[in-house]
């Protein structure tokens, strides 16, 4: 099997030079006024704006354009989900590989001085035999039509759960591997159209990503300036609005926590019981040469996929 990488060999160099502005991604809001997320509540995928569902999409998979992404983010709500209540986290990390909750987390609400030692970061301190703190991730995607082309530049959120950001099953990819992929490919995420699909054999809300083709250079144009808006960081943008009488209770001690917009609940946190992940282990960096990243041929991973 050739492992010699053409994906991108054959375009003009016009393309070429659009590739490499896009942005290297996040893998490692202001909310209000229209909010476009893409939920996928129940196991179905569900256009969101504003808080009101506006349409449920039938299609089991649907083509995208992840136009950024966000670093993994942790969350831990005190209590069980109420249906209809829109509430932040109780502690949160905006950016997990920090491992400590993040600075405008209230004193009173950090459940741990780091993400190590927290006791909601235990197994069996949520329901089961998961944790009650959740990694999630944050994506900014745009949706192809039916024909497969991404013709409309409606960029909507997409708030990953921990079963769809890990996994090693190279046919059921989450989103950690299926970028390590592209990268050995030399593909940056925005550079594909990728198909999300869900994962049938899941108890719980679960999403794998597969590559399908190459951007068009009209898309890639489309995605290059999409990541440059303000708005569109702002979907990836963890924001967390404090609870009010924590607000005054920190006016009062002469503090301010910082009152930024509140984001939606991820939906793996909708009141059922995720699967159990295991923690990712970070292994600290060594001088030593880096070995080769194996290449895999893109047509050979679409063929194992479709078996």
């Amino acid at each position: 099997m050739s492992t010699d990488i053409t994906l991108f060999d054959n375009m003009p160099d016009e393309y070429k030079d659009l590739l490499a502005q896009l942005e290297p991604e996040n893998t490692g809001t202001s909310t209000g006024g229209g909010l476009k997320r893409l939920s996928i509540r129940g196991g179905v995928f569900r256009k969101v704006v504003s808080g009101q569902e506006v349409a449920e999409l039938e299609q089991r998979s649907i083509n995208v354009i992840i136009v950024k992404t966000a670093p993994i983010s942790r969350t831990y709500y005190a209590g069980q989900y109420v249906a209809g209540q829109n509430q932040p986290p109780t502690c949160w990390s905006a950016d997990s590989s920090s491992g400590r909750p993040s600075d405008d987390v209230i004193g009173s609400d950090r459940q741990s001085a780091t993400c190590f030692d927290c006791p909601q970061n235990v197994k069996g301190s949520g329901m089961g035999e998961s944790r009650a703190c959740r990694y999630n991730q944050r994506l900014a995607v745009l949706i192809a039509d039916q024909d497969g082309m991404v013709k409309n530049n409606e960029v909507f959120q997409l708030i990953l759960p921990a079963t769809s950001i890990f996994g090693e099953d190279k046919k059921k990819l989450g989103l950690q591997s299926y970028a390590r992929f592209l990268n050995s490919q030399k593909a940056p995420l925005a550079s594909v159209v990728t198909e999300i699909r869900f994962d049938t054999d899941s108890s719980t809300p679960k999403l794998c990503f597969k590559p399908v083709r190459p951007v068009t250079q009209d898309e890639l144009s489309m995605t290059l300036a999409l990541q440059k808006d303000a708005e569109v960081l702002k979907l990836v943008t963890m924001s967390v609005k404090p609870k009010q009488d924590a607000i005054v209770a920190e006016l009062n001690s002469g503090t301010v926590a910082t009152p930024t917009q509140l984001f939606p609940q991820p939906d793996d946190e909708e009141g059922g019981e995720e699967a159990p992940v295991e923690e990712p282990v970070v292994k600290k960096s060594k001088k030593a040469k880096a070995e080769p990243t194996p290449q895999v041929d893109l047509a050979s991973l679409l063929d194992e996929f479709d078996d």
